[in-house]
């Protein structure tokens, strides 16, 4: 079984979020790949955080890029999950990367581009990092396609929603297999990194990987969807559980 299992802002499940703890954790636990979410401070820093706004897993109304990274360093990105977690801090790309084996990949996902770019070659000529074990992954499409101009040789998934409609009659695929890989050549990137639903299927994978195309889900925490799309012919799954989920696939 080939599937790559790729810890969601590291083993967030368990640890909070987005945070040295969480991709320790999954390291420790055997993860080979995690995925972060990263933005630019004040002073221009790469910062690992979803939200562009502290007040989910901080606690403060108060945006990201209206902060030093000093003044980042000030909060507590752990309470929030509990106790234990407490006087935890908000990391820097930077110390992600520093901290990941020198087998491990990450998917670095993208909210901005613009001065983040030039951000990201700095940071990258200063580490012993290949392009392989860095991937880049953006809802925005001019985003992933500016990006993988920027970085030729590291692989850049877009990533989408699967469906439309908001109820279980006007429910459906968004895009079909054929239209997934036209867009996937307009945009001139290396896949898709697309949410699970009910209309995945093999035609997929199949119609993707015909045309070299990556076949990437997120975010899966059961392990029966897990092994249906598996079965299907996925390349990676994305879960908040990445010890749990490999476990029951057998991958770890």
């Amino acid at each position: 079984m080939s599937v790559k299992i790729v810890a969601h802002r590291g083993e967030s499940f368990a640890a909070p979020e987005n945070t040295l703890e969480s991709f320790t954790l999954a390291w420790a636990r055997g993860a080979t790949c995690i995925e972060g979410d990263f933005h630019l401070s004040k002073d221009g820093e790469i910062i690992c955080m979803h939200d562009d706004n502290l007040k989910r897993t901080c606690g403060a109304d108060l945006a990201i890029s209206s902060l030093t990274l000093r003044e980042l360093k000030e909060y507590d990105a752990g309470i929030w999950k509990g106790e234990a977690w407490r006087f935890t801090r908000i990391p820097m790309l930077r110390e992600v990367l520093e901290s990941m084996p020198a087998y491990g990949e990450i998917y670095i996902e993208l909210k901005s581009v613009g001065p983040i770019v030039e951000a990201l070659k700095t940071l990258f000529r200063s580490g012993p990092w290949r392009p392989e074990q860095l991937t880049f992954i953006a809802f925005d499409e001019a985003t992933i396609a500016e990006v993988k101009k920027q970085f030729p040789n590291h692989n850049a998934y877009w990533l989408c929603g699967s469906t439309i409609g908001n109820t279980p009659e006007t429910r459906r695929a968004e895009r079909s297999p054929e239209e997934l890989v036209a867009k996937l050549k307009e945009l001139g990137v290396d896949g898709v990194d697309i949410c699970e639903s009910e209309f995945l299927s093999s035609a997929y994978a199949d119609a993707l990987h015909a045309e070299k195309f990556g076949f990437h889900v997120w975010t899966v925490d059961d392990p029966a969807v897990a092994k249906h799309l598996v079965e299907i012919g996925v390349d990676s799954i994305t879960t908040n559980r990445a010890k749990f989920i490999a476990t029951e696939l057998g991958v770890i």
